[in-house]
């Protein structure tokens, strides 16, 4: 559940952030920003400084984010399974009886009781850390926009722009110009297409296995990262290659306690029980090559 609100945020994070894109031109961009008109360049530099200044992306991420994502979050809770499952190809009569109807935040709430005090902090955490990062990525976002407006207008309209950006009412649109994109509405806009989406996605994902059938079908790994935490023991377990340091009877008892503790709790737990996992094994190796 951690992994899913972590990537759920950064992604939206990121879906915001639109300018980041602009670092996508890499070498190519900066091959053709050295043949571009150094006039033009110094007239998109001042643009840029209009349109996206330097402190752009943390005006847009602090603050009223935080409070967007947490609303974003909850609505994403109140989705119900047979929803979400739907939209990865499961029908609800292939879910166990009752799962469907529960909505995310209740079977999240079942495996952890502080799932909803767990998801804000996480999700301050996420978005600081976001924060951070899109400042560090701004003047690299600013002078691949600069290369951009160069190449694409004029010298003589971005002069136009600048001088209209100069007026109040030119000012205060370049001021919010990026500031809309994070405002409630269309946050709110945004959130509302989620269950549309995921009413489509069955249909989405039907057409995509139609159009990939005649590639050849995917191998999944040995050990299903997706399978059950006890499926997975159990294959390796009863592997003919497993070695000596992988079999529970080697472990010491508390290593083996902690695992069989983790390894029944909830997916909140995921990391910490293969944490204890690799240790149990790194232990009971290095005690079998001590020949203890």
């Amino acid at each position: 559940m951690r992994k899913f609100i972590a990537v759920t945020v950064s992604s939206i994070a990121l879906a915001v952030s639109i300018p980041a894109a602009a670092q996508e031109a890499g070498d190519t961009a900066a091959t053709e920003a050295a043949a571009i008109d150094p006039a033009r360049l110094e007239a998109a530099k001042s643009t840029v400084d209009y349109l996206f200044p330097l402190g752009t992306y943390e005006r847009m991420m602090k603050g009223t984010m935080d409070q967007m994502m947490d609303q974003m979050m909850m609505s994403m809770g109140n989705m119900r399974m047979g929803d979400l499952a739907g939209a990865g190809g499961v029908a609800r009569s292939d879910m166990p009886e009752g799962m469907g109807e529960k909505t995310l935040a209740e079977m999240a709430t079942e495996m952890d009781p502080h799932y909803a005090e767990r998801t804000k902090i996480s999700t301050k955490v996420i978005m600081d850390e976001m924060v951070n990062l899109m400042i560090g990525m701004e003047p690299a976002v600013r002078e691949a926009l600069t290369n951009i407006y160069a190449r694409k207008f004029s010298v003589g309209q971005l002069t136009e722009m600048n001088s209209f950006f100069a007026t109040d009412t030119g000012s205060a649109f370049a001021r919010d110009y990026m500031m809309v994109f994070v405002d409630p509405e269309m946050m709110q806009s945004m959130m509302s297409m989620v269950p549309e989406m995921m009413q489509a996605m069955p249909e989405i994902m039907k057409k995509v296995e139609e159009a990939t059938a005649h590639l050849p079908s995917v191998k999944m790994p040995d050990n299903d990262p997706f399978a059950s935490v006890q499926e997975v023991m159990d294959e390796e377990e009863n592997s003919e290659d497993a070695t000596d340091w992988e079999d529970p009877d080697n472990w010491s008892p508390e290593d083996r306690e902690l695992v069989n503790k983790l390894s029944a709790d909830s997916d909140t737990a995921f990391e910490k029980y293969y944490e204890a996992l690799e240790k149990a094994q790194k232990n009971a190796k290095a005690k079998i090559a001590n020949g203890k």
